[in-house]
């Protein structure tokens, strides 16, 4: 429990970034357009050379063992919140261009950005390492029903484009690197570390950014919607707690932590996009990804918190 204050403290740090990105919106110090900037340089740059960085181990059949759990635990949450979060949304009086938006924002969390550097911040490389296995089978879902749920409705999609990405390719690129018996030379290995973290404060710059975009009376009257305050709720707090009886297998610590506050991250920005692209309620999608992330701010405390309880007593 003594590392639970430390946490709080570098949390806050990183909160803190995002309020700096807020404010510089806000006063227009930062011009519109500036998040498709700093996602440009996150995406296709730092976030890349981070995950790059994290898995260049060398092999071994624990990190073979550890991708199996990850990936079962990822399955396993995404299965579960796609099917309540469907289940939820069909129940719900819902309008019709918000249903899609609201599923998504359910499912999928800010687990690249934000998951990688929170877990980068809890244990450093190996962080990244376990968050980049555990985000491989979200990957793959993200990049495939996220955008089926937009555009079962819409034009034919154009795959090519959606799994030819930065993210994916350093993914697969990094999967090869675990399991090389060696690592990359130091010379490049430094070259990935520096490059690559700056993706924490770009990330937290970005959300905070992506906030201040948003005309102040709109997101007041979106978040008096109790579908939304629902949505965060599971995506917050339900759906990561259904991983807590994976403590039962006697985890390493690290592995466990990572994958339940991953879990629990805020609604991932790429759903108001999605909504944007295929012409659903793309500012309700907005609104839902900054309630989460602004509730975020208690609730990553409290499911680490609640991984450290557990961890003690098993």
């Amino acid at each position: 429990m003594n590392h639970f204050g430390p946490f709080i403290q570098e949390l806050t740090l990183l909160y803190s970034i995002a309020l700096l990105g807020y404010i510089l919106r806000k006063k227009e110090i930062l011009p519109p357009g500036s998040e498709k900037t700093i996602t440009a340089i996150i995406l296709n740059v730092t976030l890349p050379a981070l995950i790059l960085f994290g898995m260049d181990v060398p092999f071994s059949f624990d990190n073979i063992k550890q991708f199996v759990w990850l990936s079962m635990m990822s399955a396993f949450v995404l299965i579960v919140s796609s099917i309540v979060s469907w289940w939820t949304v069909k129940k719900l009086n819902t309008e019709t261009k918000q249903k899609n938006a609201l599923e998504g924002i359910m499912i999928f969390g800010n687990q690249g950005f934000l998951g990688i550097a929170v877990s980068f911040l809890l244990f450093g490389k190996e962080g990244v390492f376990i968050a980049t296995l555990f985000n491989f089978v979200y990957l793959l879902v993200i990049w495939t029903y996220a955008i089926y749920l937009f555009a079962r409705n819409s034009e034919t999609v154009q795959w090519r484009k959606v799994f030819l990405n930065a993210g994916v390719t350093s993914t697969l690129v990094g999967f090869v690197l675990m399991l090389l018996p060696g690592t990359l030379p130091a010379v490049l290995s430094s070259t990935l570390e520096m490059t690559g973290k700056p993706t924490v404060p770009l990330s937290m710059l970005l959300i905070g950014i992506l906030l201040g975009s948003m005309p102040i009376q709109k997101l007041r009257s979106y978040c008096s919607n109790i579908h939304l305050w629902l949505a965060s709720f599971y995506k917050l707090v339900f759906f990561p707690v259904l991983l807590l009886p994976f403590a039962l297998f006697s985890l390493p610590f690290q592995l466990f932590a990572v994958a339940v506050l991953t879990a629990g991250m805020p609604s991932a920005p790429t759903i108001s996009m999605y909504a944007e692209r295929y012409g659903e309620d793309a500012s309700f999608a907005a609104a839902g990804v900054a309630l989460s992330t602004i509730l975020s701010f208690l609730t990553i405390p409290a499911l680490y918190w609640l991984v450290l309880v557990i961890s003690s007593l098993t």
